[in-house]
């Protein structure tokens, strides 16, 4: 199997490579990330033999149709997280959070690829952890 990780150069998309390298030598790995403040080249140290790391946006339709033709199935770990930052410059947001994802989405119907979608608990906001909500 052929799995392309985007987001993969951070703290989750990283360990989630790790693992699949370590617990699954019959999977070829390529990872897609910007390396932006999330993600770190040096998070794929421990398995960078094994993994091929291409930094790009997840939103270049050129870049992501040619890495989703050369895979079976795609895990979509890439987001701007930090919500908050929004605030003051939704656009990187819009870029990789909604653009981003419509190109990957757009590059596995074509191409008729598997397609995983993981996102991040920050969607809810903050929530109370005190008394019966708790």
């Amino acid at each position: 199997m052929r799995l392309l990780v985007t987001g993969g150069a951070g703290f989750i998309g990283a360990n989630f490579v790790q693992q699949t390298v370590r617990e699954r030598p019959d999977v070829t790995v390529t990872v897609l990330d910007a390396l932006t403040y999330a993600g770190d080249r040096a998070s794929l140290a421990p398995c960078a033999q094994d993994v091929d790391l291409v930094v790009g946006d997840v939103a270049d339709v050129d870049l992501v149709d040619s890495l989703v033709a050369g895979c079976d199935a795609v895990v979509h770990l890439a987001a701007e997280s930090h919500n908050d930052n929004s605030l003051a410059d939704p656009r990187p947001f819009l870029r990789t959070n909604v653009e981003g994802t419509f190109t990957l989405l757009e590059a596995v119907r074509r191409h008729g690829r598997r397609f995983h979608h993981v996102s991040t608990d920050e969607v809810y906001g903050d929530l109370p952890l005190e008394g019966s909500t708790r």
